[in-house]
């Protein structure tokens, strides 16, 4: 852990980094946003026969993303860090690992509670990177706080309805990624450099 230097500007160190990030970040999420929602929509679409097929690619999709955000938890001054984005991305790696390493019949019942917590962790960081992204006074940050707000509300009403949910398994997977999508595309459009 760093010591708080009173002599340095934190603030002009955030957003330098996130200024120098910005372009790549902002295309990274578009991307990914997209990649997520078509995944979602296919899994809605044809649900047996594309599940197979989707939990493998879903499974490295959230483990890269997991990663990521432990990665720019990581790369973040102290001072701006967001406890929320590294467990959101913990539970992202584990959703991905369980997805890819156990069977089918068994990823049912695991994956409803995991898939829960991870979409009010996931929550919670749309929150938060919303009310970052107003402090600096970037637009549209209600559009994420709307959408951490309706993750935490299917989180809770996984954690409630666990045997409707493991029932319902992949049409909950493609609302899971097409919220996700949909959100990652919003934010990416939205996310701007920050003018000094």
């Amino acid at each position: 852990m760093s010591w708080f230097d009173a002599n340095h500007d934190y603030v002009k160190e955030y957003i330098d980094r996130w200024n120098k990030t910005v372009g790549r970040a902002k295309v990274a999420m578009i991307v990914f946003g997209i990649i997520l929602a078509i995944a979602g929509i296919a899994a809605m679409m044809a649900p047996l026969q594309v599940y197979i097929f989707i939990q493998s690619v879903i499974a490295v999709i959230l483990m890269v993303h997991g990663i990521g955000q432990a990665a720019a938890y990581v790369q973040t001054p102290e001072p701006f860090r967001n406890g929320a984005q590294l467990a959101s991305g913990i539970l992202n790696a584990m959703l991905g690992v369980l997805l890819l390493a156990l069977p089918s019949q068994l990823t049912a019942g695991v994956i409803v509670y995991l898939l829960a917590f991870m979409l009010i962790m996931t929550g919670i960081e749309r929150i938060s990177f919303s009310r970052q992204m107003n402090f600096y006074r970037i637009p549209t940050s209600s559009m994420g706080t709307a959408t951490g707000i309706l993750n935490i509300i299917l989180g809770v009403a996984f954690i409630f309805m666990p045997l409707a949910t493991s029932l319902a398994l992949s049409y909950l997977l493609a609302a899971y990624l097409m919220i996700g999508g949909i959100t990652l595309l919003v934010e990416g459009i939205s996310v701007k450099r920050i003018d000094q």
